[in-house]
């Protein structure tokens, strides 16, 4: 094993990025309005891992606390996962992703240190995260630049990944991990596929925790980029935005549904909104 990411998935790693390199992304975040939710359940990864942990009883006096994290996909994502959760009237919801950030570049927002304050102020039972698009650039092992893409590179990220599962499920929280979904261009689609295994394998080595595939509901049936989907009403929707690369508010609603329900699933919980989003009490924000 290489840093903890095992041989045979390093070997998968630089056969993946042998095509080429991804371009850099259009990293603006956009807010945009809630959409309707409907139904589509995700690809997880269902253990044992989560015997001996306490039961999640969210009720309207003792609301599920979560925190979402990520980049500017993850303020797509996360507004419709807020308004969604806290439409239940037993979640309240945290949403701290930032533009323009990863795990790849510590210097410029160092997010496992990030985590650690927000975990002592908001005390999540479930952390979501949502980040990646940002992280195919080079980085530092130990003192070393890595190359995108070469195993060096795929074991600093995953201690990056791991640093994050570890600081969210040693503060006693459960993490749900929320994979790229598939990119228009296909060199940084390419790296998405490769951060995703590594998310994946990451995930699996705690209790607690819980990957989520967004390519369930953001590709086609071949699994490749999806421009435009059908929503609850069975509409015809844009789900990504012109860049290749951003949700829209539609495929972002798919999505929050998407990872409610896998949560749902995983946990045995029943978070079914009780009224339209934004008529319960705001979740909390931060800048």
């Amino acid at each position: 094993m290489v840093g903890g990411i095992p041989a045979m998935l390093i070997a998968v790693v630089v056969v993946l990025i042998s095509g080429g390199r991804p371009q850099a992304s259009d990293r603006h975040a956009v807010a945009h309005p809630t959409t309707a939710p409907t139904r589509h359940y995700a690809v997880t990864t269902t253990t044992d891992r989560d015997r001996g942990l306490p039961a999640l009883l969210p009720t309207a006096a003792t609301r599920l606390r979560v925190l979402e994290i990520g980049d500017s996909l993850g303020i797509d994502f996360g507004d419709q996962l807020q308004s969604q959760l806290d439409a239940t009237g037993i979640a309240l919801t945290t949403m701290a992703s930032l533009g323009d950030t990863g795990l790849a570049n510590a210097s410029y927002y160092d997010w496992p240190a990030h985590l650690v304050t927000l975990l002592g102020t908001y005390h999540p039972q479930v952390v979501v995260v949502f980040i990646g698009a940002n992280d195919d650039q080079g980085l530092y092992v130990d003192g070393t630049a890595a190359a995108p893409g070469t195993p060096a590179w795929a074991a600093g990220y995953g201690q990056r990944v791991d640093a994050v599962v570890r600081e969210a499920t040693g503060a006693g929280a459960r993490v749900v991990w929320v994979g790229m979904p598939p990119m228009a261009n296909p060199d940084l689609n390419t790296a998405m596929q490769l951060e995703n295994m590594i998310y994946q394998h990451e995930t699996e080595t705690f209790p607690g925790t819980l990957y989520v595939s967004s390519a369930s509901v953001l590709s086609d049936a071949s699994g490749h980029y999806e421009t435009d989907g059908v929503d609850a009403s069975g509409q015809e929707v844009a789900l990504r935005t012109p860049d290749g690369v951003h949700l829209t508010a539609a495929g972002a609603g798919l999505l929050a549904r998407s990872v409610i329900d896998a949560v749902d699933t995983r946990w045995h919980l029943s978070l079914e909104m009780t009224a339209a989003p934004g008529s319960t009490a705001a979740g909390q924000s931060v800048d």
